[in-house]
């Protein structure tokens, strides 16, 4: 039913994706869902996904993303809270991240600070929005001289 790009493997394959957001497509504001979405456009505010949520190459997240499992190919510029995730070499991460597995292939970007916990990552639904987390506002970036 979907067709994988190349050199784009779809790892969460055997999982039932009922949500995709295409390409020329531009959500604005939060994302709720129990199932697994797929990314390919553009999600201006957070993702909240019981199941999981795998970002396309010229996928493009703005805000934070809470959910089990997230294979990364495009851009997030928020926090992460996840139990498993999968930075692919495509990927470019502005943000925090709270995991309790964490996989990173070469040429993968990520700015923030790193939290790893045996115990699952929050999941936030929309009763419940607020962490004890480190805040990017507390996180000064240097640039390369």
């Amino acid at each position: 039913m979907f067709n994988k790009r190349k050199g784009e493997s779809l790892e969460l394959s055997t999982e039932n994706i009922t949500t995709i957001i295409a390409e020329d497509c531009k959500i604005e504001g939060t994302i709720d869902c129990k199932a697994f979405i797929k990314v390919d456009g553009q999600a201006l505010g957070g993702i909240n996904s019981v199941g999981g949520v795998i970002l396309g190459q010229k996928g493009i997240v703005r805000g934070d993303i809470k959910t089990k499992e997230l294979i990364v190919y495009g851009k997030i510029e928020g926090d992460i809270y996840a139990d498993n995730l999968t930075l692919k070499s495509t990927s470019s991460i502005i943000g925090n991240i709270q995991v309790k597995s964490f996989q990173v292939e070469t040429g993968a970007i990520y700015r923030g600070l790193v939290s790893m916990d045996q115990v699952s990552a929050p999941i936030i639904t929309t009763e419940s929005t607020k962490h004890n987390n480190p805040s990017k506002e507390n996180y000064q970036f240097k640039e390369k001289k």
